[in-house]
């Protein structure tokens, strides 16, 4: 980002190896490549979105930002990272339901606060949840799995990208409301756990929307419901639950960035205004539909009081469900 300076101030900061400041007095940001952690592995939603934002924010910064994969626990090991990293504007965070909104509720000491311990950015997107088999399960409808899951008293598995995940709690909570039980079976990470899916070795399981996609149009997955109350546009022809006999149900994952708590709020604002301009240009648009992200674009302090209350509705579900993990 270039800066301008009366007189020889340019030169002479640039000789002395200095950051020019900016008028208000803040350093000038960023000059050095930046550090984008995702708490998940490469390919799933939350990585996905961080790279599309990393192509974004590096063009419109000069600067490389580098996407740093750091899964486990169901993201909790990542976000304890970001959580602690420095708070300079160089080390970014991309958050989800997942690690911030329900694993805080499902572990007994997950590692941070995710209020306190981070500078909110912006909610950028929202993601329905797919409930997905193998092409050639018996399981063809929300009826089948609820069915299935009576008749053989809790002995039907579904996979997760890990405890806690927004994909593991929407189906302990489709579980509550059919009124069945279903054995869990964490993954690390949504890759490995579609694979067992789509092999058969796993009957069924929830994920992200943009996380599943490109195997449901590839015919690996078969999407069997949607999550949210809605049909989506990109899964048109694919009933919502709430269809198909489990009336109001409705659960959504998001993905938004932060900063560690303490972060220049210059450098947090300038962050937040570059999301709001990625989001509203056609290309990122575009872009969102074909990875089934839907678009939000928040404020800072609006992102900080939507987490707050994801906290809250989330620590219910979790503890009608009776998910803990120690």
């Amino acid at each position: 980002m270039k800066t301008h300076s009366p007189g020889g101030a340019v030169i002479l900061a640039a000789l002395a190896g200095a950051t020019v400041p900016h008028a208000n007095g803040a350093e000038a940001y960023p000059t050095k490549a930046i550090r984008a952690i995702v708490p998940f592995p490469a390919g799933q939603g939350a990585d996905i979105l961080m790279r599309v934002v990393a192509e974004y924010f590096s063009a419109q910064f000069g600067q490389q930002v580098v996407v740093d994969n750091r899964p486990g626990a169901g993201g909790a090991i990542g976000t304890a990272i970001a959580a602690n990293a420095t708070p300079d504007g160089y080390t970014l965070y991309m958050g989800s339901s997942g690690p911030l909104a329900i694993s805080p509720n499902v572990y007994k000491d997950v590692g941070y606060n995710p209020v306190k311990d981070f500078a909110p950015i912006s909610n950028i997107a929202s993601v329905a949840q797919v409930l997905v088999t193998s092409p050639s399960s018996p399981v063809k409808s929300v009826k089948d799995l609820i069915d299935q899951a009576k008749a053989r008293g809790g002995d039907v598995q579904f996979a997760s990208p890990g405890n806690g995940t927004t994909s593991h709690l929407t189906m302990e909570l489709f579980a509550q409301v059919a009124g069945v039980k279903l054995a869990h079976v964490p993954y690390k990470g949504s890759p490995p756990a579609h694979l067992d899916v789509i092999a058969g070795r796993i009957p069924v399981m929830f994920d992200s929307a943009p996380g599943v996609l490109g195997h449901i149009k590839a015919g690996k997955l078969r999407a069997v419901a949607v999550s949210v109350p809605l049909r989506i546009s990109f899964l048109a022809d694919v009933p919502t639950i709430s269809e198909s006999g489990l009336k109001g149900f409705n659960t959504m994952g998001w993905i938004g960035l932060l900063a560690p708590a303490g972060t220049p709020p210059h450098i947090v604002e300038q962050l937040s205004k570059t999301v709001l301009k990625m989001l509203g240009t056609p290309q990122a648009k575009k872009r969102f539909e074909d990875l089934a992200f839907t678009p939000i674009g928040d404020s800072p302090a609006a992102f900080r009081s939507f987490i707050r209350d994801e906290v809250a509705l989330w620590g219910k579900v979790v503890k009608a469900s009776g998910a803990k993990v120690d």
